[in-house]
């Protein structure tokens, strides 16, 4: 079997301290675009413009507001070097250890959907769901030991592939002790309305109900363009611990209310909503200060870098821009620890490391 070779950590700026934890990241929307290119070039795939880096940049880097689908369109340049190959997926990985260190994230919950990545026409020899979920973990392993992060996953069920539900719940079970620590369910909510009586497949429901049978962790992408309701049935009929985005929920007060009194967490992407379109501009408070300021549960994330052109720090820049102070970033990085998927003692050890690296002394 190839391997990537590692060739140990280099630095390329200044190291922030690891201070910073993110639980909503998709770890195929945070690839080097330059890895990108580089697989491209080495296998003949086509790329958009002229071939460079500079073209390839301007396809999937978004800068001004559109749609969720907007948003993933890039993808189709981005995903075809990587589709079945368990060297790129490895080396993927591991890079992604990197960056996020160089960005001071000292633990992140890392997502993706492995299906997404084996090779549409198949084959005997092809890779499968389980190499490539296997590779991504061989690359997280040697990042975490090479950067000093701890790097968790999530395996993601997809909208409109009803396909993959049931064996993204044999793959995080299979794989729970090998760092696979919750299951997740993204796409476009865009066709979604208010008052439609079922805004997930049956198959994800039943995914989520086996996955709550068999003791796994579950979020789910919820009222991020789509509506409340979306929120509420993801709570209730998934029976999610945390919703992924979740701003939609502010068109329910009632249901609003409730989530702040039963402190769910939501996991915000200030860069993305608004790129997303899940955010109007045209409202000047963002949903991501209306949670801060109501003391909600909430944690502050990047969501897709290599699509956004921001990691983890310009996201704080981007809210501090939005009168939210240190207090607001801090907090949001210890509600992340305490609502993450980690078992309770090395949640206890992740929020010790916290408190020293913020030189916080008591329970913050």
């Amino acid at each position: 079997m190839p391997v990537y070779k590692f060739h140990g950590p280099k630095r390329t700026q200044k190291s922030i301290p690891l201070s910073r934890a993110e639980l909503h990241i998709h770890l195929t929307g945070s690839v080097r675009l330059s890895t990108v290119w580089e697989l491209s070039r080495q296998k003949n795939i086509s790329l958009p413009g002229n071939g460079s880096i500079a073209a390839l940049e301007k396809v999937v880097h978004m800068s001004e507001p559109s749609t969720l689908a907007g948003f993933l369109s890039g993808f189709r340049y981005t995903s075809p070097p990587l589709a079945g190959d368990i060297v790129a997926m490895e080396r993927v990985a591991h890079e992604f250890c990197e960056d996020i260190s160089s960005h001071g994230v000292l633990y992140v919950e890392a997502r993706f959907c492995p299906h997404l990545l084996v090779k549409p026409e198949g084959g005997e020899d092809s890779a499968t769901a389980d190499d490539i979920l296997e590779a991504v973990l061989r690359g997280f392993d040697k990042g975490s030991a090479d950067f000093g992060v701890t790097v968790r996953t999530l395996l993601c069920c997809i909208r409109g592939l009803p396909q993959f539900d049931k064996d993204i719940v044999r793959l995080a079970d299979k794989y729970r002790d090998k760092g696979v620590v919750g299951i997740d369910v993204a796409g476009d909510e865009g066709h979604l309305e208010e008052g439609m009586a079922a805004l997930f497949d049956q198959t994800v429901i039943e995914a989520y109900d086996e996955a709550r049978k068999l003791g796994l962790k579950r979020t789910a992408h919820a009222g991020e363009v789509g509506p409340a309701s979306c929120v509420e049935q993801a709570l209730t009929t998934l029976q999610a611990h945390r919703i992924g985005h979740g701003y939609r929920v502010l068109e329910n007060n009632q249901l609003y209310e409730k989530c702040l009194k039963d402190k769910v967490h939501f996991e915000t992407c200030p860069t993305s909503s608004i790129l997303t379109g899940a955010q109007p501009t045209d409202i000047f408070y963002h949903a991501v200060v209306k949670f801060a300021e109501d003391g909600a549960n909430l944690s502050i994330n990047s969501d897709d870098p290599m699509v956004t052109g921001t990691w983890i720090e310009q996201e704080y820049e981007l809210v501090r821009s939005w009168g939210l102070n240190e207090t607001y970033i801090t907090r949001a990085n210890f509600n992340a620890i305490r609502s993450s998927f980690l078992p309770d003692d090395e949640k206890k050890e992740m929020l010790k490391k916290l408190r020293e690296v913020n030189h916080i002394h008591d329970d913050y």
